[in-house]
């Protein structure tokens, strides 16, 4: 569906909120109605995912993205409590740190300013995955450091070489990638799959360990799943045998298989959002001074981010939220939710008409329509502004009242899915958000963004050829833009 980041809602307007594509090969049923997306992610059992089309993920084993019905619930049952309000302590300490360091890095760059903000928000992301995921911290801008013994990369460098070529990893088996002779590139994949694997094991047989011995566990990622998955077979009994409800434990290749989903839909979704929304600030510095407002507020009497607690600072950061969800519904990560009708026909009400949808047929709720038509989201909807998603009551107070006031609008129920609907939400929803407030919070207290025009370039100029470079996006594994390096951005303290 790489089609609808350029289409947006056109052609919904030309041919409904519904439509069939007719193929010899399967019937595609594309949906840009906000109550019959509700409704289709809402009936998880009609609706099921098209399995088939995720087989390619499960590189390391089955995960909770690659299975359905009760497999799913049993891996939804151990895979969704480690994403509590502990690790979300841990994802905004080490955000906040992995932002610093980033934004110092780029003030470093003075005038000239940078042209890696993708590559910087990758290794942002993938450290605070590493520390608040798996217990390995980093300095963003680490020197080379030497692998563990027995081991020929760190943990960091091979899960990196395997998320930036995850297109060459879905695509050639593991076997074909491991041969002796083999183009360099692919060998070092090959090598870093490896290592990954080997990684992941370890730290597997740690926890198994500590269980064994009756320790307390590393609070992590892998923790939570390995203890999870015991006591979820301790609590294995007859009587749930037989009533066919499945409560056992993961495998140990589903456990590896979940770990690996976590760092691939971690890392470059939020990733991909922060340096979005970065190019984007550039391109309207209003918006810069509109959040920078909050966070000089919530953050007056804070010095060292070791005061910022996360408790008492993050759920007052609505406009930094808003940022993201702004940026989330123009440039979302996937432009589509492939379900399934399976070997039933089933009836979906549309515009309060219910209609008969054939079996076997791929339903796709059109994430990037529904994001941008003027029926929900107003004449402006193709238009990036984050105060869409901000209420206030008290517009016209001072600013501390009027900030606490202010609260998250509720966008219509169907109209608003990057991370799905219903029972198969994302379960790292909270986590993505935490770590994206923590850094527009870190950025902009007191540092702005501006960009770096070419030479005899106007300031118009430069902010539209910006524009269309975030445009100018295609679907890879996500959404993704094609020439972020031609766009150099200088970022200063505020005052000097």
């Amino acid at each position: 569906m790489g089609w609808a980041f350029d289409d947006k809602y056109k052609m919904h307007s030309e041919l409904g909120p519904v439509f069939m594509h007719v193929t010899p090969a399967e019937n595609e049923l594309y949906i840009s109605d906000a109550d019959a997306i509700s409704e289709v992610l809402s009936r998880r059992r009609d609706f099921p995912k098209p399995t088939a089309m995720y087989k390619m993920l499960e590189i390391f084993g089955k995960n909770v993205d690659t299975v359905e019905g009760h497999e799913w619930q049993r891996h939804r049952r151990i895979t969704a409590p480690p994403f509590n309000e502990r690790n979300s302590k841990l994802v905004w300490l080490e955000s906040l740190r992995q932002a610093i360091d980033m934004r110092d890095w780029w003030v470093q760059h003075g005038q000239d300013g940078i042209n890696t903000v993708v590559d910087d928000t990758m290794i942002l992301s993938l450290h605070v995955l590493t520390c608040a995921g798996f217990g390995m911290s980093y300095h963003f801008r680490s020197a080379m450091e030497a692998p563990k013994p027995g081991y020929s990369m760190t943990y960091r460098d091979a899960l990196s070489t395997v998320l930036e070529n995850v297109l060459i990893v879905v695509a050639l088996p593991h076997k074909i990638l491991s041969l002796p002779v083999l183009p360099r590139r692919l060998a070092t994949v090959g090598r870093a799959i490896e290592q990954f694997k080997m990684y992941m094991i370890e730290m597997l047989e740690r926890e198994k360990q500590l269980i064994t011995q009756r320790a307390p566990g590393t609070g992590n990622l892998m923790s939570s799943l390995v203890r999870g998955s015991e006591e979820a077979q301790r609590r294995l009994t007859s009587s749930a045998k037989t009533s066919g409800e499945s409560t056992e434990g993961l495998t140990d290749t589903e456990i590896l298989g979940n770990v690996f989903l976590y760092n691939l839909a971690g890392h470059e979704t939020t990733a991909n959002t922060l340096s979005y929304c970065t190019l984007l600030f550039a391109v309207y510095p209003e918006w810069q001074e509109w959040v920078a407002e909050e966070v000089r507020e919530v953050l007056r009497g804070h010095g060292s981010i070791e005061t910022w607690e996360y408790e008492k600072l993050f759920p007052r950061m609505k406009r930094c939220l808003a940022i993201m969800l702004e940026t989330l519904r123009l440039f979302g990560p996937v432009t589509a939710i492939p379900k399934y009708t399976n070997d039933l026909e089933q009836e979906l009400t549309i515009n309060g008409k219910k209609y008969t949808i054939p079996r076997k047929t791929i339903v796709l709720p059109n994430v990037t329509a529904i994001h941008t038509h003027p029926r929900y989201w107003g004449e402006d909807s193709l238009l990036w502004r984050p105060s869409r998603w901000i209420n206030s009551s008290k517009p016209d107070a001072d600013l501390k009242v009027r900030l606490d006031a202010e609260v998250i609008r509720e966008p219509i129920k169907g109209s608003y899915i990057p991370w799905s609907e219903g029972a198969r939400i994302c379960p790292g929803k909270k986590f993505a958000q935490v770590e994206f407030v923590a850094v527009m919070a870190a950025l902009f207290r007191d540092h702005r963004v501006r960009p770096v025009p070419r030479k005899e370039e106007s300031l118009k100029e430069v902010r539209k050829r910006i524009l269309s470079v975030v445009e100018d996006s295609r679907l890879g594994i996500t959404l993704q833009m094609q020439n972020p390096k031609s766009v150099a951005l200088a970022w200063s303290q505020v005052g000097l």
